[in-house]
């Protein structure tokens, strides 16, 4: 006899995961971390019966399965791999398509191509970054055509447990994954080539290191904090023929701007082209 499965009640938010990988599982921690949600409403669905266990076991959330998972959460992460999407998705029974706001993380996936195989479903696209696993994170996302305010409203704040996240048209995605999404690995090979620097001048490597991750730290800090312009501050570091000075005359002279434009324009056009894959 096929087992009955409760619907979802108008108690405590329940919150599913269809894959939990590095991604999935750093949501998850966050998610548990601010107490936006109980271990206990949280539903981990996963190919990896090792990962369910795992996750179970460590975060005491509820290894459980696509129809259960759909059936009774009031929010349902799609967080499987952008190849594996088309896959997962058409396990989902029908019936379960109207229930649960659905967020997507995969990337290059858009929302007509998600509302294809999702038909009825409130759906929200999200690109995220990997510093979600910190709760430092920064998400782009979008509505789809049937999702509601109040749907935009619960995605935003569940986001933001993981860091900050900021709604943006879709047509702007692909820009958003070059400069955020891909952007850790850009800001960290910058940071390398600082380290790379100072090695160079006769320091040790891990000192340099340590230099390098404050320094980047602190000044994305004070510049969080709103009350100074990227601008101004470089300004407010420098000083006439000092030595903040000397270096960034070396930077303008530099093709740096072009440089960078050219990595984000590239990261920008790739992710356009994966949004194409069938």
């Amino acid at each position: 006899m096929k087992k009955k499965i409760t619907k979802r009640s108008s108690g405590a938010l329940k919150v599913g995961f269809m894959g939990a990988g590095k991604m999935g599982g750093a949501i998850i921690a966050s998610l548990l971390k601010a107490k936006m949600v109980k271990p206990g409403d949280v539903f981990v669905c996963d190919a990896s019966e090792a990962r369910r266990k795992e996750l179970a076991d460590l975060l005491r959330v509820r290894a459980s399965n696509v129809a259960e998972t759909t059936a009774k959460c009031d929010v349902v992460f799609l967080a499987v791999k952008p190849q594996d999407m088309g896959a997962m998705l058409e396990t989902i029974p029908s019936e379960n398509l109207m229930g649960p706001l659905y967020i997507s993380i995969a990337a290059g996936k858009k929302l007509q191509w998600l509302e294809q195989r999702l038909p009825s479903a409130r759906v929200v696209r999200v690109m995220p970054n990997l510093a979600v696993s910190v709760g430092l994170g920064m998400s782009g996302f979008c509505k789809g055509a049937l999702a509601k305010a109040a749907d935009l409203k619960l995605a935003a704040k569940l986001l933001r447990c993981t860091g900050n996240a900021v709604e943006v048209p879709e047509s702007q995605m692909d820009a958003v994954t070059a400069l955020s999404g891909s952007g850790p690995a850009f800001i960290s090979y910058a940071l390398q080539a600082m380290i790379d620097g100072g090695v160079a001048l006769g320091l040790d490597e891990k000192v340099a290191t340590v230099l390098g991750l404050q320094t980047m730290l602190g000044t994305a800090t004070v510049l969080s904090e709103g009350d100074i312009g990227v601008g101004e501050f470089i300004k407010a570091v420098s000083s006439a023929k000092g030595t903040t000075a000397a270096g960034l005359e070396v930077l303008e002279k530099s093709a740096l701007r072009g440089t960078m434009k050219r990595t984000l324009a590239a990261a920008a056009r790739r992710s356009g082209e994966l949004s194409k894959a069938p």
